[in-house]
């Protein structure tokens, strides 16, 4: 599942699609809210996709702000503030297979006598927080859209 991000009036190519999977927009939907809640405010349901959005006037407003967090390092300083946060976080004990490493005959799920294909018979797994990337260079695309979008709706 993803979502697709549609311009509203573009004037350009590049405003008039935006698409991330729900792995990536999440957490590019929660900067947006983080480091503009004003702007972000316009738009109700950032992690929905009902058709909510930005007017051009709010998509360029955003876009400015986005991109200056991106020029002035703060951006960048976010994405490593994150991952760091995520390398901190311990192995959780693997749900699939009850961390033994072995798993019931799917679609069961708990200790059995195959190998756990989800752990890799190591019996944990990285938390599901560690699953949403982040990049500079997705606010960036995001921010070029927005720029050429003519404001968008979520979809």
């Amino acid at each position: 599942m993803g979502m697709d991000v549609y311009g509203r009036k573009p004037d350009a190519e590049v405003g008039e699609y935006f698409r991330n999977n729900v792995w990536w927009w999440r957490p590019l939907a929660d900067y947006i809210l983080e480091v503009t809640p004003a702007i972000a405010s316009k738009c109700k349901y950032w992690h929905s996709n009902d058709g909510d959005g930005l007017t051009k006037t709010q998509a360029l407003a955003l876009a400015d702000v986005l991109q200056g967090e991106i020029d002035n390092g703060s951006c960048a300083e976010y994405a490593r503030f994150r991952e760091n946060q995520h390398k901190a976080l311990p192995d959780e004990p693997c749900t699939i297979c009850g961390g033994t490493g072995k798993r019931a005959e799917p679609p069961q799920t708990g200790p059995g006598d195959r190998p756990c294909n989800v752990c890799g018979e190591t019996g944990t797994r990285r938390p599901w927080a560690t699953m949403y990337p982040f990049s500079v260079e997705n606010v960036q695309a995001f921010v070029e859209f927005c720029h050429h979008s003519g404001g968008f709706r979520i979809c």
